[in-house]
């Protein structure tokens, strides 16, 4: 982001018992496929402000 201009943020994965709160390249790690909905209508979003 230091050349282009970019963003990041986190799409929060929730937790399940002891799974699900950790980052992405654990063992532990548990993706909630209950999210997908969310990320993806977040994508859409931003991607339709940034066409206007």
């Amino acid at each position: 982001m230091r050349e282009r201009p970019g963003s990041y943020f986190l799409l929060g994965n929730g937790e399940k018992g002891e799974k699900g709160g950790c980052m992405v390249h654990n063992p532990g790690y548990d993706f909630n496929d209950d999210i997908i909905t969310t990320g993806a209508t977040l994508f859409a979003r931003l991607v339709e402000k940034h066409c206007r």
